[in-house]
């Protein structure tokens, strides 16, 4: 059996010792039951992941001796940045959790022509930013990931397609005639930036598909069935981290 995963930022770390923040030590000591001689696996979110040994537990702090330390512990080779449209409707609680488990590197909520929603309000972005971010944190330590997830700020279609640039692959997917099979996508061996977009349930109109097009987007389809933005984004995801052989 695997050792359970707790986080603790790289301030945490000192010499061969991580103390565990007050929430980690409390969930490890009162809900886990965990006491000295323990082992447990420890990630700082940010790449690096940790296998020691409980020392000490109470529910206020819970020191560890590391025993080993691994980079990019748990985590894909290929940085994949998955900016999903949100509408009405949309749960992206489940995106990020689901995306978060395939492997994502970071997240743009997108505003698209057809999303049917403003958020011009930057203390309401923020906080929906925040709690996503929480989101990501517990599906990082449930699926044994190191890093977490960048939730970025929501974030105009117009001004996301012009971030191609920055990857070596660039897909967006769209339920319509004007998409082209999964199947005929080409992704070479050395690819390591990949930029996703997903939409909205009825899609992007037809002017965003044109710019997509220009700024060189490989404009794929998820079959003849349409999906719910909640689906489309993690099968999206699915498909391109199998096809990077991130799955097998």
């Amino acid at each position: 059996m695997e050792p359970p995963v707790f986080y603790a930022p790289p301030e945490s770390k000192s010499d061969d010792t991580i103390i565990l923040p007050s929430d980690e030590a409390k969930h490890a000591f009162a809900v886990m039951r965990l006491r000295a001689g323990a082992i447990v696996c420890v990630v700082d979110g940010l790449g690096t992941g940790y296998r020691g040994e409980i020392v000490s537990a109470t529910k206020a702090k819970v020191s560890i001796r590391i025993h080993s330390e691994q980079r990019n512990f748990g985590e894909p080779n290929v940085r994949v940045t998955l900016a999903a449209a949100l509408s009405v409707g949309t749960k992206p609680d489940s995106i990020i959790a689901r995306s978060t488990e395939l492997g994502v590197k970071r997240f743009v909520p997108l505003l698209s022509e057809k999303s049917k929603i403003q958020l011009d309000d930057p203390k309401r972005a923020a906080s929906k930013v925040k709690r996503l971010r929480r989101v990501a944190m517990a599906a990082m330590k449930q699926c044994r990931r190191s890093y977490c997830p960048e939730i970025a700020m929501p974030i105009a279609f117009n001004e996301m397609i012009k971030q191609a640039e920055d990857n070596d692959v660039n897909i967006l997917f769209h339920p319509g005639v004007m998409a082209k099979p999964f199947d005929t996508l080409k992704i070479s061996d050395d690819c390591r930036r990949v930029l996703i977009i997903t939409g909205p349930e009825s899609g992007f109109s037809d002017t965003e598909i044109e710019r997509a097009q220009e700024a060189g987007y490989n404009i794929i389809s998820l079959g003849s069935r349409v999906l719910r933005t909640e689906t489309a984004a993690p099968v999206a995801l699915a498909l391109v981290m199998a096809r990077l052989g991130e799955l097998s």
